[in-house]
């Protein structure tokens, strides 16, 4: 058989794509529920595995969450491969660097002469990320932590587990389940009681975990940031 025969016989090699797009990286202030959910999530939207980086951060306070962010943007710019965002999900909770860590954060974003353009968004969810579980079953704008407890324990203790008996945070199949078959009542819900919150001049309780859904939805079908969407989803 010729050369010329064998090449005609022979099987297409397969090409691998190569991704050509923005790329994001999601730092969760827990080890367990956070980046499972977003993980499920991330494969629920079919998003490419090399747009969004998801881990857990070295520490549980959100000023650890925002100099593990400060440190990854340098670590990729110095590679040449920058992060076009990076979201920080975190709890108010009872965390004294809440609100100190906002401010870094506006600081970071506000000031000039960086090397890489990247910014830092911040996914607050007040008390805690379970109130962005919550808004999987029902809207409320309770408050929580009026009883003299963590205000994210009474939210589990009371309204979470309301729907959700023997509710775990490491249960990544149910976080699999609740994607699969909330996540619009999630996001209708928690969108609705964020406006009540800001109309209220307050942010306990809300999440901005819709508007990250929101981002990632945006990610998927353009590849990249259009122009309304570069800074950071309010």
């Amino acid at each position: 058989m010729s050369k010329r025969s064998r090449r005609k016989n022979a099987s297409p090699r397969k090409t691998t794509t190569r991704y050509s797009g923005d790329i994001v990286l999601i730092i969760c202030e827990g080890t367990q529920t956070e980046p499972n959910y977003l993980t499920e999530l991330k494969d629920y939207l079919s998003l490419d595995q090399a747009a969004i980086h998801i881990v857990a951060s070295d520490g549980s306070a959100p000023n650890s969450v925002i100099k593990h962010a400060k440190d990854a943007i340098e670590k990729a710019c110095n590679k040449g491969n920058p992060y076009s965002k990076v979201y920080c999900v975190i709890d108010k909770d009872q965390h004294p660097t809440y609100s100190s860590a906002l401010q870094t954060i506006k600081d970071y974003n506000e000031s000039v002469g960086k090397d890489c353009e990247t910014i830092i968004c911040p996914i607050p969810s007040v008390p805690c990320f379970e109130y962005w579980i919550l808004m999987h079953f029902c809207q409320t704008t309770q408050s929580f932590g009026t009883s003299g407890h963590s205000p994210c324990g009474q939210l589990i203790s009371t309204a979470l587990r309301t729907h959700v008996n023997g509710y775990t945070k490491a249960d990544r199949a149910f976080a699999k389940k609740l994607i699969t078959e909330k996540l619009e009542d999630a996001r209708a819900n928690s969108a609705a009681t964020y406006k009540a919150a800001q109309s209220a001049g307050t942010d306990d309780p809300s999440t901005k975990m819709h508007l990250l859904v929101d981002e990632l939805e945006h990610l998927k079908q353009h590849k990249y940031f259009q122009q309304e969407r570069k800074g950071c989803p309010q």
